[in-house]
């Protein structure tokens, strides 16, 4: 159950990292265009993709983000001296990583708009290593 928990809450934290980050790289664009950005719009926003996002980029994320953490699990078995932060965090990046490429090749355009720019795909490979160092604290 501990698993499933830490799991959970790893991937819950990477989709609320990578749909904040996402939602003020898009509003710093928007302020770049001479349009002012309050904190309330900030805020709504932010809220609003949360609510929106959970349908499409929450469950695209909880499988990307499980498979290498099931592989690194599987590995640390073996070999439990490897088991670190740096390893799931690592994992979780370059499966984000993956996650926007492979989206982006499949469609034929970029799916999440934040992901466009090398700068908002960092972003996102970061909230996935976010996510993966806040599981391996709770494993």
């Amino acid at each position: 159950m501990r698993g499933v928990t830490a799991y959970t809450l790893g991937v819950l934290v990477a989709y609320i990292v990578g749909s904040v980050i996402g939602t003020q790289m898009i509003l710093y664009s928007v302020s770049t265009m001479a349009l002012e950005v309050t904190l309330n719009a900030r805020l709504g926003s932010t809220v609003n993709d949360l609510v929106g996002l959970s349908a499409s980029l929450l469950p695209m994320m909880a499988v990307s983000l499980v498979i290498p953490w099931l592989a690194c699990d599987f590995v640390t078995r073996r070999h439990p001296h490897l088991r670190s932060p740096l390893l799931y965090g690592l994992a979780a990046a370059f499966a984000i990583a993956i996650l926007h490429i492979a989206l982006s090749q499949i469609f034929g355009m970029d799916v999440f708009a934040p992901a466009r720019t090398l700068a908002g795909l960092l972003g996102q490979c970061l909230a996935g290593a976010i996510g993966g160092v806040c599981l391996n604290a709770l494993r």
